[in-house]
């Protein structure tokens, strides 16, 4: 009976040793960095003043900036139904736009940005008037935008940019 009773008591004292163990390491162990907390609202606004700077650009004539500075590397402008890649690409397309209405001024509303929840990516929906000689003589052009934004090295840049007339329905 003593040799049962000290087995007995030799296996418990050997599990809790064990299971003391087991929770040691699981002390040990460092604990999972949180995910960083994003600011949404901060980012929503980071892209405004982004969107605003492009407008800038945009009324100073300044094609060069507005393809290197505000658009990603592989960036896409898609206007008037053609899809122009690259800064080259973007660059030359505002400069053909520029020398076909040089004192054009254009306005835009950013009406919804939404930010991802890591604060990565964005999309901003909003609405543009184009006056085409800068004076209002001529009737102004309305229209709708949609620009896709990353954020790489801590800056917004314009991954996409799709935009167009609005165009009244056809009546039948």
């Amino acid at each position: 009976m003593f040799t049962r009773t000290m087995f007995a008591m030799t296996l418990a004292a050997a599990l809790i040793s064990g299971c003391a163990k087991k929770e040691e390491s699981k002390a040990e162990a460092p604990a999972e960095p949180a995910a960083p907390v994003v600011d949404l609202a901060a980012e929503e606004q980071a892209i405004r003043t982004r969107s605003g700077e492009w407008m800038n650009y945009a009324n100073s004539k300044d094609a060069a900036s507005m393809a290197t500075k505000m658009y990603a590397p592989d960036g896409i402008l898609i206007s008037e139904d053609k899809a122009y890649k690259g800064a080259a690409a973007i660059q030359a397309k505002y400069e053909e736009d520029i020398k076909k209405s040089p004192d054009a001024v254009i306005s835009w509303t950013s009406d919804q940005i939404r930010v991802s929840s890591d604060g990565n990516m964005a999309v901003e929906y909003g609405s543009f008037s184009m006056d085409p000689d800068g004076e209002g003589k001529k009737s102004a052009i309305q229209g709708s935008f949609a620009t896709t934004w990353a954020k790489a090295d801590g800056e917004w840049r314009v991954l996409s940019d799709a935009g167009g007339e609005n165009v009244a329905a056809a009546t039948p």
